[in-house]
């Protein structure tokens, strides 16, 4: 009983709803715009006179336009004629899709005919906002774009034909109002700007920093709210704020260089420690602009780099003068042939130049060279009196200058390969002269040779080289007719009366020459050359690079 009763509440309640639709849907009156008005079909009277009232007045519009004379009365009643469309389909709800198509096109045509004489004022608007900015009257000019603006937006949203739509005017525009609401800030801007730059002229920091951040804030300003403008600027923006942060680290700057300038006054007059604490100071200052003021002209990591050199240099001056004081005696003992002076010597020079690389490796006091030269002789400490014998045992006097010594022969392989632990000759033998030797490999045994002896080694000039050969003129020579296309052995040929032999044949010799020059000259000629080339004694300049198996050297030691 209770499920019977519950299927016919629902179908009662079911016929009710349908009753209540038929009525509202076909029965019940329409309220249209708060006017009971009651269309019963799409012929109604009303709908058809109100239909010919908009075709009249959409008539009597097309009549001036086809005349193209267009008036306010002709366009008040294409108005009308949207007005009454309009009407029209807020009373017939079911009007067709030809009504509100009509529509549309009345609403174009009227927005198009409205446009005509936008676009025209625009032009006009427009063209006089510019000549107002030529003759500075800023304000009205800002009067007449906004105007057009405002006009151009109308046309661009409404319904007027797209010939009449001009998006990248409205654009233009904007920028145009904006540029003039901003020129008055980017004239103040400027005029701070002038101000701040006198002051800080004047040395007046404050009024300095006041002007400089008031022209920072408009520029700022500019490029918030005018940023499309050409008064925006957002790298002015950053130097003004680069200029604000320069004042407030000018003070700690100016104390920089009064201890950086302190710390080279102590250095000159001596006081090394004096001088590291203030170039320590001066660079603990910089780092705090560097952090702090990041946007400063101040700013500078290369002025930290140059002050930590300035601080190093000052703190290895005691060690690098000692180990200078070092080299000066140790090359007093090995020239005197001082061995074991020189040998306990060297021991302390190698601890300083280690601590002085490894405590101040930025020192300016360092010397690449020096240590090399000390590392050197370290690994010939042993070597040290057998090598000196080996040389001084193969020299003579150069003649005419008694306190230079000039080898007897080529340098033969056994002592190069001594001096300089390697052999590039191509034709090997320990009694042979080292052949294939470039200038630059020549300069290097003369360096090595210098720091075993402790003076002066150097390759002879070719007018050193003519004066040891004299004025004879008869030589035994090894030349191209009986070295059999070799070099051989130093010291075999009779020597000449001042007891140096193969001045001429064997091999050539380099001699010396500005080190910025390409060539050197190669004197003396060699195995490959004719018994009569080799009397006019030849001179070759060749390239420093070149390696010859015909050319080796000859030193001159000065005592």
């Amino acid at each position: 009983m209770k499920a019977a009763r519950l299927w016919l509440l629902v179908a009662l309640g079911l016929v009710a709803l349908g009753l209540l639709y038929y009525f509202l849907a076909t029965v019940g009156p329409k309220r249209v715009g708060g006017s009971a008005t009651v269309v019963t079909a799409p012929d109604d009277p009303a709908i058809a006179r109100l239909s010919d009232e908009i075709t009249a007045l959409e008539k009597q519009y097309q009549q001036a336009a086809d005349a193209n004379v267009v008036t306010t009365e002709s366009t008040e009643a294409l108005a009308q004629a949207v007005d009454k469309q309009k009407e029209l389909l807020r009373t017939f709800s079911k009007a067709d899709l030809d009504q509100s198509t009509r529509l549309v096109r009345l609403e174009t045509e009227l927005d198009s005919v409205r446009a005509r004489g936008k676009v025209l004022l625009v032009d006009r608007l427009e063209k006089d906002g510019e000549e107002l900015l030529t003759a500075g009257k800023v304000d009205e000019a800002g009067e007449k774009l906004r105007e057009a603006l405002r006009l151009q937006k109308e046309v661009n949203l409404s319904a007027a034909s797209s010939r009449y739509k001009n998006y990248v005017r409205e654009t233009s525009l904007t920028q145009a109002v904006a540029a003039v609401e901003a020129a008055p800030l980017k004239k103040e801007m400027q005029a701070a700007l002038v101000s701040a730059r006198q002051a800080a002229t004047d040395q007046r920091w404050a009024d300095a920093l006041t002007a400089y951040t008031a022209a920072r804030d408009m520029q700022a300003r500019i490029n918030r709210e005018y940023g499309r403008t050409r008064y925006a600027d957002l790298a002015g923006a950053d130097r003004l704020s680069a200029e604000i942060e320069s004042l407030n680290a000018a003070g700690i700057a100016t104390e920089i260089d009064v201890k950086e300038k302190a710390g080279d006054d102590a250095v000159i007059n001596g006081r090394s420690a004096e001088a590291a604490v203030l170039f320590n100071d001066a660079e603990n200052l910089q780092l705090q602009v560097n952090q702090n003021y990041p946007r400063s002209r101040f700013v500078s990591s290369q002025r930290i780099e140059n002050l930590e050199i300035k601080r190093q240099t000052a703190l290895s001056s005691d060690v690098a003068n000692s180990l200078e004081e070092l080299d000066r005696a140790i090359g007093v003992h090995l020239r005197k042939r001082q061995i074991v002076a020189a040998e306990q010597q060297l021991g302390e020079a190698g601890q300083l130049v280690e601590k002085l690389f490894k405590d101040y490796p930025k020192s300016r006091r360092l010397d690449g060279a020096l240590r090399i030269k000390f590392a050197y002789l370290a690994l010939r400490r042993s070597d040290l009196r057998a090598l000196q014998d080996e040389v001084y045992d193969r020299l003579l006097p150069l003649p005419g200058v008694s306190n230079w010594l000039l080898l007897k022969t080529e340098v033969p392989q056994s002592l190069y390969v001594l001096v300089m632990n390697t052999n590039p000759s191509r034709n090997p033998g320990r009694s042979l002269p080292v052949d294939s030797v470039s200038w630059n490999d020549a300069q290097e045994f003369c360096t090595r040779l210098s720091w075993l002896l402790g003076t002066t080694v150097r390759l002879p000039s070719a007018d050193e080289f003519r004066v040891a050969l004299g004025g004879e003129s008869a030589f035994e020579t090894w030349n191209s007719r009986n070295s059999g296309g070799h070099s051989h052995e130093v010291g075999r040929q009779k020597t000449n009366a001042s007891g140096f032999a193969d001045l001429l044949g064997n091999l050539g010799e380099w001699s010396a020459a500005d080190a910025t020059d390409s060539r050197a000259p190669v004197v003396g000629g060699s195995y490959l050359d004719e018994p009569e080339a080799l009397l006019k004694v030849p001179s070759e300049p060749r390239l420093k690079s070149d390696r010859a198996r015909h050319v080796g050297l000859r030193i001159l030691v000065e005592l």
